[in-house]
């Protein structure tokens, strides 16, 4: 069977894509070049009407019928004999997998990027995953940092993929995510903070007036002299948001070089137990504890909790013992 999407969801136009030419958002809301855009754009229409490749979005605009093609030369992924184990399965079937991401695992291929991703591990494992989008992104309707752990879902097929990132899109799944961050900010928190790539540091992402809106809430659910753990909600989905937002409120995420919180984690380490066991952590102590959604299929309501790595548990029992 071909590969190809039936009856796809529906797309919608939200503030940060007013003005946006229609190519351009195809293009950024599936990761391909903007000539593949205009490949989808032959079959799509605005408010159901043919628009040209330069029709520039409004508010609420539907857009019907963007089905992404897979490429000539596209090959699934699949590796014949798996050398790494399975990431864990908090749920699966036949539509969708929940797993906990080990921290170190890049989710899909990038520019830089080298060695294995989640996607190829789970195909060499024979999962067949949805193809919306590149084949090296595969199934991914959303994505963690590198060194961030937690419940990730990865789609199964494409109407669960359309299903879910028309979920995504309009803020309809709740993640929840647990950190420990240097210092100890209030009780409870809103941060509010547009969210622009740096400048100076592409691999970086800043607080600038010209960013796209983000908001996260947040919980201190324990604290020890110099170190708190927050519950985090996120009520938009920006890269590094969470990371991004703890620097700027001058507690970054302990452990974490990019944004200031690893040197700044060993320095206000109370003992050495503390210390080393920042040191084995090798990235930034933020995990994705827990994912509700509805499920894409079956519309059944969802919840899957993921344990947080033995790295960062190692951290809580040294702050623990510390005192």
């Amino acid at each position: 069977m071909e590969n190809q999407v039936l009856q796809p969801q529906p797309l919608y136009a939200g503030e940060n894509e007013v003005g946006t030419r229609l190519d351009a958002f195809l293009a950024a809301k599936f990761a391909v070049s903007r000539s593949r855009a205009h490949k989808i754009l032959e079959s799509v229409t605005v408010n159901g009407k043919e628009v040209k490749p330069s029709y520039a979005l409004r508010l609420g605009d539907k857009i019907v019928g963007a089905v992404v093609p897979p490429e000539a030369d596209s090959t699934p992924l699949i590796s014949q004999s798996p050398t790494s184990p399975l990431p864990p399965i908090l749920f699966e079937d036949d539509d969708i997998i929940v797993i906990n991401k080990p921290r170190g695992l890049t989710v899909h291929a990038g520019a830089g990027d080298t060695g294995e991703t989640l996607v190829e591990r789970l195909q060499s494992h024979g999962r067949v995953l949805s193809n919306v989008g590149p084949s090296e992104r595969a199934g991914i309707v959303h994505r963690l940092d590198k060194d961030t752990s937690g419940a990730m879902i990865v789609c199964k097929t494409d109407a669960a993929h359309w299903k879910l990132a028309a979920d995504f899109e309009a803020r309809r799944i709740q993640k929840t995510y647990e950190a420990i961050c240097c210092g100890i900010p209030p009780a409870k928190g809103r941060i509010e903070a547009p969210i622009a790539r740096s400048l100076t540091n592409r691999k970086k992402m800043t607080i600038s007036p010209s960013g796209r809106f983000a908001v996260t809430e947040y919980e201190v659910v324990k604290s020890w002299a110099r170190f708190a753990q927050v519950k985090i909600n996120l009520l938009t989905g920006r890269t590094h948001q969470i990371r991004a937002h703890f620097t700027y409120i001058h507690h970054p995420i302990a452990g974490d070089a990019v944004y200031g919180g690893y040197y700044r984690a060993l320095e206000n380490s109370p003992s050495e137990a503390v210390r080393a066991a920042f040191e084995n952590l090798h990235g930034q102590a933020l995990h994705a504890a827990k994912i509700e959604f509805e499920h894409p299929i079956s519309e059944q309501k969802m919840s899957s909790e993921a344990p947080p790595p033995p790295e960062i548990a190692a951290i809580i029992l040294a702050l623990d013992a510390a005192g």
